[in-house]
């Protein structure tokens, strides 16, 4: 806790100092809040899907038609952003209320440990980046609180709570996993039906963003250009940004042999082969165990998988959904601790950049002025995948325990409510 509070002192200082927002935070520094503001113009026109080639489901659109102004958007979404002060102050409340939320359930869970853990995640990298961007991760965030943690205990409420979710953020679709893995079938088709009508109802309201239309985008953003590798890079929670950058030879690998880049690229290669081959495998001793699977730890196995092996683009702020899940973990084993310690790093919003790639002259939207940015290739880009993957196997471990445990010992919940068969916190 002293260290997260340390380092946004010192993002604090260097903003004052420099004007805008060091690294690890975003580089376009007059695009400060534009997550918001260009999907809220969006919202206010046609061509959200066949244009933009947005990600975001009709849900978010709908949402943003009623809290923006589309008066404020008929030049465009850097006028919205000057215009549509309100909109940002929605986010901020949505942003507030959930550290509340995250308090509560951590205080549920264990009062000793609630202050740094909500601290960590109401206040750390994951959770300023998306508020720095204006992404709206954050009331999906709201609603992903509701159904994981503790607060709601009506079983419906989770479920629509999960479906809200779903289409905020269609990546947690994994949210379904623990009720296949435990063959709670009915659960299964109470989300399913649930998330389904809300889709089609805020569907219809948009009249656009068909199930083809979403995989064509996604499809379209998976794809890599070279321009993309350092913004791939910038803020990845997988090694392979770091893998096709180093095989690019550029930024600080054109100073790399070209062997070490080869093998690096192969031993990431391996690394993020084993580790989705040791997931499948705790999924089929899943099937095989169901009284051995905790919803909310398996839950975050999967997060972890999709963070560390499939991710593509400066998307760190996904880690918030995995760290709301961990941070329910005692500090108790070698696994539980090496997850909690590298969660705790994770947060701390600071970098070291050894080898300045961008330095130019930029406005600066939350400085009001013109600054000379800097950023570049930094330890942090290097180091956090690596801390991810020790998220990632410490997961795995914890869910084999679950799994073997059963019918030697009982499984030890992590809190108090139970799983998802019997009216717990469910995902």
């Amino acid at each position: 806790m002293i260290a997260l509070l340390s380092c946004i002192v010192w993002v604090v200082w260097r903003f004052v100092r420099d004007g805008y927002l060091p690294q690890p935070f975003y580089y376009l520094v007059n695009a400060s809040l534009m997550d918001l503001y260009s999907t809220a113009m969006w919202a206010h026109r046609d061509g959200a899907y066949s244009i933009w080639r947005s990600l975001y489901p009709p849900l978010s659109f709908d949402l943003l038609r009623l809290i923006t102004d589309a008066k404020c958007y008929v030049h465009g979404d850097l006028a919205g952003r000057q215009c549509d002060r309100a909109a940002f102050g929605v986010l901020v409340a949505v942003f507030l209320a959930n550290v509340g939320l995250v308090a509560w359930s951590y205080r549920l869970n264990d009062p000793r440990t609630a202050v740094p853990r909500t601290l960590a995640v109401a206040a750390g990298l994951p959770m300023l980046y998306a508020l720095e961007r204006g992404n709206l991760l954050i009331p999906c965030f709201t609603v992903f609180v509701l159904g994981t943690g503790p607060l709601v205990r009506s079983r419906w409420g989770r479920i629509i709570a999960l479906a809200l979710s779903v289409n905020l953020k269609p990546y947690l679709l994994g949210v379904f996993l623990p009720a296949i893995a435990r063959r709670d079938w009915r659960w299964l088709l109470r989300f399913g039906a649930i998330g389904l009508a809300i889709y089609i109802a805020t569907f219809l309201l948009e009249g656009t963003g068909t199930p083809q239309q979403l995989l064509s985008d996604i499809g379209g953003y998976r794809t890599v250009h070279g321009n993309a590798l350092w913004g791939n890079l910038y803020y990845a929670t997988s090694y392979w940004p770091l893998a096709r950058y180093m095989s690019a030879h550029q930024g600080f690998a054109a100073a790399v042999h070209p062997f070490v880049s080869t093998a690096f690229s192969l031993a990431a290669l391996i690394v993020m082969r084993l580790v989705q081959l040791a997931v499948a495998v705790c999924m089929i001793a899943a099937a095989i165990r169901p009284a051995g699977v905790e919803p909310r730890r398996f839950m975050a196995l999967f997060t972890a998988m999709i963070l560390t092996t499939v991710t593509n683009g400066s998307s760190g702020y996904v880690l918030i959904f995995l760290f709301f899940l961990v941070f329910f973990e005692p500090w108790r084993g070698p696994a539980r601790i090496a997850i909690l310690v590298s969660a705790y790093l994770l947060c701390l919003p600071v970098d070291w950049v050894f080898w300045p790639t961008m330095h130019e002259l930029a406005q600066s939207f939350l400085g009001g002025r013109e600054v000379m940015v800097s950023f570049g290739d930094s330890v942090g880009q290097i180091l956090r995948p690596g801390l991810m993957l020790i998220v990632q196997v410490g997961l795995i471990v914890l869910n084999f325990e679950d799994i073997l445990a059963v019918g030697r010992k009982p499984v030890r919940p992590v809190i108090a409510p139970v799983s998802v068969a019997g009216g717990s916190p469910t995902l």
